[in-house]
C-alpha cells in the first residue's frame, strides 16, 4: 500500500516537473524572440511592481496601528472623563417642551406592498 502512494506522487511530482519545464522553454524561446529595450522595460516594470507591493502593505498596516493607538487612546480619556465628573441628570424644563407639536393618528393604512 506504501508503494502504490509513494510511485503515484513520484508520477505527479514527475508530471509536474516537466510541465514546468515546457513552460520554461516557452518563456525562454519568447524572451530569445523579443528585443533587449523591451526585455529591459519589463524587468523594470518587475522591479517596480516586486518593491512596491510589500511598500503599499507595510504603509497599510502602520496607518491601521495608528488607527488603533488613537482610538484606544480617545476611549480611555473619554472613559476617564465620565469616570471623574458625577452622573447628574438633566433637568427637564418647560422651555424645550414648548417646541414640541402635538400629532394625532386617527387611523393608520398600509399598503399591501409594506404587508
Amino acid at each position: 500500500m506504501k508503494n502504490s502512494n509513494k510511485q503515484y506522487m513520484y508520477s505527479v511530482l514527475r508530471q509536474a516537473w516537466q510541465e514546468l519545464r515546457a513552460v520554461g522553454n516557452k518563456a525562454g524561446q519568447a524572451l530569445l524572440r523579443t528585443p533587449l529595450p523591451r526585455i529591459l522595460v519589463l524587468c523594470i516594470g518587475l522591479a517596480l511592481l516586486i518593491t512596491l507591493i510589500p511598500l503599499i502593505l507595510s504603509l497599510f498596516v502602520i496607518f491601521m496601528l495608528v488607527k488603533l493607538f488613537l482610538i484606544v487612546v480617545t476611549s480611555s480619556n473619554r472613559s476617564r472623563q465620565q469616570s471623574d465628573s458625577e452622573f447628574k441628570p438633566r433637568q427637564w424644563s418647560y422651555k424645550e417642551a414648548e417646541d414640541a407639536q402635538l400629532v394625532r393618528v386617527e387611523q393608520i393604512t398600509y399598503r399591501r406592498e409594506d404587508r
